[in-house]
């Protein structure tokens, strides 16, 4: 019987202990997925080297072994400020911690220690893969005229494989998102210039390690070094000068807003944002600036902050 690529259920739920399965269910935990690569059996292979009277391949052992998953979600909101997005889950296995404020936003910074790990499920058409203890890295691209989406990139402790029938998948937790655009994506000021965009992105640059010991193994999440890439229409430099900022490092505030109604905003905040070496191009026979974007520390644990509300 042909097994289909589009059937896919993908669940996922932040773990109470680590590396235990955290039994995320299709009603409460459904991930609304797209672009989904999927790795289900990662490891070394150590071969045995073995002498023997005769030639040949002796074979190899598999060791370290685990999984990886990455896939893209809609960027949108919860629908009721205060409320999570469904996505929240996923912002903190990758090393944000989530405050929620009634009525109002739902926060996402990045922290230092004590990093959440999720359990993820992907049951692929019958087939059902269980990552434990997962931690990953996440990025974030607002193109004109496309939708933006977080990418999520997850290293898992490889579980159980087993068949197993689909999901029902409850989805109402994932909003319809609005696409980029000059009227849904109100603010994108860069060092207090509202130049117009070509596009924006970012990658929080998290190094995520499996980690095999006697006694222990574990995904870790062991440094981060968040960048990204801003493509700005070409201005007189008395407008913003953008080859000076780069030269004299100068660090300035990030903001972009995208969403219009309570409920359906997104907002990314970086409070010290180092401009790197512009480059320039052209679309559409009109000159632009590819700059890039170092997202530095302002009091710590603050290079990036995400807000729904």
């Amino acid at each position: 019987m042909a097994r289909y690529y589009r059937k896919l259920a993908l669940l996922a739920k932040i773990e109470t202990a680590y590396g235990t399965d955290a039994a995320p269910t299709g009603a409460a935990n459904a991930i609304l997925a797209t672009n989904v690569n999927f790795t289900p059996l990662e490891a070394e292979e150590v071969s045995r080297d073995l002498l023997l009277p005769y030639l040949g391949n002796p074979g190899v052992v598999l060791a370290k072994i685990y999984g990886k998953i990455d896939f893209e979600v809609e960027v949108a909101g919860s629908g009721t400020a205060g409320t999570a997005p469904a996505y929240g889950p996923l912002l903190r296995a990758c090393g944000f911690a989530e405050v929620l404020t009634a009525t109002t936003s739902a926060a996402y910074n990045p922290i230092s220690g004590a990093f959440e790990a999720a359990t993820i499920w992907g049951n692929f058409d019958g087939v059902k893969h269980v990552f434990l203890g997962a931690r990953g890295n996440v990025s974030a691209s607002f193109e004109p005229g496309k939708i933006p989406r977080f990418k999520f990139s997850f290293v898992g402790m490889l579980g159980t494989v087993s068949d197993a029938a689909l999901p029902a998948t409850t989805l109402t937790a994932w909003k319809t998102p609005l696409t980029v655009s000059k009227a849904s994506t109100p603010t994108l000021t860069v060092h207090g210039s509202a130049a117009p965009a070509e596009s924006f992105s970012f990658d929080m640059g998290n190094q995520v390690e499996p980690r095999f010991l006697i006694g222990a193994e574990s995904i870790e999440l062991s440094d981060r070094s968040a960048k990204g890439t801003l493509v700005v229409q070409a201005s007189p430099l008395a407008t913003v000068d953008w080859f000076a900022r780069a030269q004299a490092r100068t660090r300035g505030v990030l903001q972009l807003v995208h969403g219009v109604t309570a409920g359906n905003i997104v907002q990314i905040d970086a409070p010290a944002v180092e401009i790197g070496k512009p480059t320039q191009g052209q679309t559409q026979g009109i000159l632009n600036y590819s700059i890039p974007l170092s997202f530095c520390t302002s009091s710590g644990n603050d290079e990036i902050t995400i807000t729904v509300k």
